[in-house]
């Protein structure tokens, strides 16, 4: 049984290996371009940003780990999926471009871009320090690194309520008449879905460590832990859309809105303030997914170690944050819209692995692979214009970037429904032999 803070310090943890750079971003460009629909656009987004991710916790806390969400797949395909997806929210995507945002809001508006090279160095290596010692996670994230960086939000959260720049100012763009469909997705689009079946290998040996080892106990954890990342992250978009709903002039970004708000009310100190959240929150995330990794890496293979895999990790991080993230960005980019539909998929077979053959499987992961790779294209504006168009019109959803989940739903329930009329087949022939 854990103690009440060890819970808290549990969820605080889960609640900071979410929190990158790109969630106190995109909020109050939500808020800006949502301005008086506020309450709308932010529905939608809570619903996708952040029930779509704590949803994906509940299903790995339920079949027992994230490595149980591949199961159903054969061997070779589920450690392909997991090599992929630790690659891309690893050393290809999220840590590089993690570095260079907390380098940019932090230190950039004092140094320029000279002094990269040297942040990254401090910034990796105070990173492996964290990560090279998973046992002590929960008490080095959720009891002393996210309560400083809870402190330093609550403050700019109260600066807004009590002192906002201005009144709720007038929806812009899809917000003017679909504003909870635009939230839904912009919510989708943070891809944190991908993120939870990730850290799910960090939270499960994070609750292992605190000296729990009974399976329905970690999983009660772990539905705790989902529901505190839930409520906080909630408060904290909140917040934050806020701020950009109630701030005036023209920004086209989030991280311009929450500059100019700190600078205006606690001037160079603000600048201080919000570079110090960048750098907390980079940083809190990079040791999630470096720990989530290294995990799987030291349990699927046997020659390589957990200290190796964070150190090769944070090194290749470092070199592709300062030589080659623009480019390899252009290459990863497609690589993670086209897994989010994978991981969703799986989150929602897990639960039916039982009444679903392996051939159903394939396929549900086939479609959702086919149809995300066509959101895909369409996210970066790779479609070709004539095909573009069609899909607009005949493909659910596609024009809401989320063309995948009709067909794939189809294909599931069409397995699920074949199984169910092979089994009283199946079993008459074995009561006949």
């Amino acid at each position: 049984m854990l103690s009440a803070r060890n819970i808290a310090a549990l969820g605080f943890m889960t609640f900071a290996m979410y929190l990158g750079a790109g969630n106190l971003i995109f909020p109050p460009f939500l808020g800006y371009q949502a301005g008086e629909h506020l309450f709308q656009g932010m529905a939608g987004f809570l619903l996708a940003g952040v029930g779509l991710p704590a949803f994906a916790l509940v299903i790995v806390a339920l079949v027992g780990g994230s490595d149980n969400l591949t199961a159903v797949l054969p061997r070779r395909l589920a450690t392909a999926f997991w090599i992929m997806v630790f690659i891309v929210i690893g050393p290809a995507f999220v840590i590089p471009r993690a570095i260079t945002v907390a380098y940019q809001f932090g230190f950039s508006p004092f140094f320029g871009d000279h002094a990269l090279v040297p942040f990254s160095i401090v910034f990796c290596v105070v990173a492996v320090l964290f990560s090279l010692y998973p046992g002590k996670l929960v008490d080095n994230l959720g009891k002393f690194l996210t309560p400083a960086l809870l402190t330093i939000l609550i403050v700019m959260a109260m600066a807004a309520l009590f002192f906002p720049n201005e009144g709720v100012s007038a929806a812009t763009g899809a917000y003017v008449k679909g504003a909870f469909a635009e939230g839904v997705t912009q919510g989708y689009m943070t891809m944190d879905a991908l993120g939870s079946i990730g850290f799910g290998w960090v939270i499960f040996r994070a609750i292992k460590s605190m000296g729990v080892n009974n399976p329905k106990a970690i999983t009660k954890y772990t539905l705790i832990a989902a529901l505190m990342y839930a409520v906080a992250m909630a408060l904290v978009y909140i917040a934050l859309a806020y701020i950009g709903a109630t701030s005036s002039g023209e920004f086209t970004n989030g991280g311009d809105i929450l500059t100019t708000f700190t600078t205006e009310h606690f001037g160079v100190f603000g600048t201080l303030l919000l570079g110090a959240v960048m750098v907390l929150a980079c940083l809190t995330t990079v040791i999630g997914v470096t720990t989530a990794g290294s995990e799987f890496y030291s349990r699927t293979f046997t020659n390589v170690s957990y200290r190796n895999s964070v150190l090769v990790t944070m090194v290749i991080s470092a070199l592709v944050a300062n030589i080659g993230l623009e480019q390899l960005l252009a290459i990863t980019l497609p690589a993670v819209v086209a897994l989010h539909p994978i991981a969703i998929a799986l989150l929602f077979i897990a639960p039916l692995q039982r009444m679903v053959s392996m051939s159903g499987v394939l396929a549900t992961v086939a479609t959702a692979l086919v149809f995300g790779g066509l959101d895909a294209l369409h996210i970066l504006g790779s479609m070709p214009a004539n095909i573009d168009a069609v899909l607009s019109q005949y493909l659910p959803l596609y024009t809401y970037y989320a063309g995948w989940i009709v067909p794939t739903a189809v294909v599931l329930a069409l397995a699920s429904g074949l199984c169910a009329l092979a089994r009283p087949a199946m079993a008459r022939a074995v009561t006949d032999n």
